[in-house]
C-alpha cells in the first residue's frame, strides 16, 4: 500500500506542475519582474471621477471597467523563457485559445492568443507572448529593474472589446497596435 501511494504521488507531482499557472509560478521568482492587477484596482481605476471630454479617455476607461485580471512577467533568463514558452505552447495546445495574429520583425515574435467571448467581437482573454527582444537595436539599452527584457507574458482577462484594445494600443503608439486593429477587424470579419 505505501508503495502505490508513493508512486500515485510521483505520478500526480507532474500533473500538478504541468497545471500550475505560470505566473503562480514566478510570482516570487527574483530572476522575473512580475506585476499583477486584481479586480478591485479595476474597479477603483473605472470608479475615478475624472469629467473630461476627451473620446480617447472615455474609451480608456470603458476598456478599464471591462477587466477584470491584468498580469506581466518579464524576464531576462534563457532558463525561464523557455519554459515560459513551453508553458504557452502547452496551453495552446489543450484550451480554446485562437491565435489572433503573429508578428516577426528581426529576431522579435510577438503572439497574440484570444479565448472567444460573448461575440466576435469579444474576448474572455487576451494573452501577449513577446521573445526575442534582447536582440533588438532600439531596445539594447532599455532595462527593467537593472535587467534586459528577453520575454514578456501578458493576460488581460474580463469582457473585452478588440476594437477598443487595438484602438488604445494604437493611439499609444504599442508595438503590435497596428497589427491588433488588423486583426481584430479579421476577427470580425468572420
Amino acid at each position: 500500500m505505501k508503495k502505490q501511494l508513493v508512486f500515485l504521488i510521483l505520478l500526480l507531482v507532474p500533473a500538478y506542475i504541468f497545471c500550475q499557472d505560470i505566473f503562480d509560478k514566478y510570482e516570487d521568482n527574483n530572476d522575473v519582474t512580475f506585476v499583477v492587477m486584481q479586480p478591485k484596482m479595476f474597479q477603483m481605476l473605472g470608479k475615478m471621477s475624472i469629467s473630461t471630454e476627451d473620446p480617447e479617455a472615455q474609451e480608456f476607461f470603458a476598456l478599464v471597467n471591462s477587466i477584470t485580471s491584468f498580469k506581466v512577467i518579464t524576464t531576462e533568463s534563457a532558463a525561464i523563457s523557455k519554459d515560459i514558452d513551453s508553458w504557452v505552447t502547452k496551453r495552446l495546445g489543450n484550451s480554446s485559445y485562437e491565435e489572433l495574429m503573429r508578428v516577426r520583425d528581426g529576431a522579435s515574435n510577438v503572439k497574440f492568443y484570444v479565448k472567444e467571448g460573448k461575440d466576435k467581437d469579444h474576448v474572455k482573454e487576451l494573452l501577449m507572448f513577446v521573445t526575442g527582444l534582447k536582440d533588438r537595436e532600439e531596445l539594447k539599452d532599455v532595462d527593467m529593474n537593472g535587467r534586459k527584457v528577453e520575454t514578456v507574458l501578458l493576460s488581460l482577462t474580463g469582457d473585452i472589446d478588440l476594437r477598443k484594445i487595438a484602438t488604445l494600443t494604437d493611439k499609444m503608439d504599442l508595438p503590435g497596435g497596428k497589427q491588433l486593429g488588423k486583426a481584430a477587424e479579421k476577427k470580425q470579419r468572420q
